[in-house]
């Protein structure tokens, strides 16, 4: 099984958090955390439109790709682990995409296999990036049968 979370900004800022999520998510499923660059140009659209293109090079014609966006279906956790765990039984590989500062574009919302969402409010795409570790990590936990989540 693997996961990979694609996400626009750097490397660098990764939390130290972050990366002691990935370990732990390591143990149930192959992580990889993925910084892709920021368009860098202030129209908007023209932004989403430049990483939509750059993402869609990265994501092969049969993977299963979950953007993370306002508009997507909401999820209580035991739920997101069942509905996780099928998509990785199914596809061997879940690609999680994170927008930039103005969000994904069309094409990678297009693309997307399903949308989920975090809340009807909009947050910084560093604050889901930590939130998608914390509910992937939790879903495997649930998933395979650890304590680790109190309902």
């Amino acid at each position: 099984m693997k996961i990979k979370l694609y996400f626009f900004g750097k490397s660098r800022e990764i939390t130290e958090r972050e990366k002691e999520l990935a370990k732990r998510i390591g143990f149930r499923a192959k992580i990889e955390l993925i910084a892709l660059p920021q368009a860098g140009i202030t129209d908007a659209e023209k932004a989403k439109s430049e990483e939509a293109e750059r993402l869609l090079k990265k994501i092969g014609s049969k993977d299963f790709v979950i953007a993370l966006d306002e508009h997507g279906q909401e999820f209580d956790s035991v739920k997101f682990s069942r509905d996780l765990r099928k998509k990785l039984e199914n596809h061997g590989k879940v690609i999680f995409v994170i927008g930039g500062a103005h969000g994904l574009g069309k094409g990678i919302l297009n693309r997307a296999n399903q949308k989920v969402s975090f809340g009807k409010m909009v947050w910084t795409r560093n604050l889901v990036r930590h939130m998608a570790l914390e509910q992937i990590y939790r879903a495997l936990e649930i998933a395979g049968g650890s304590n680790f989540h109190k309902a």
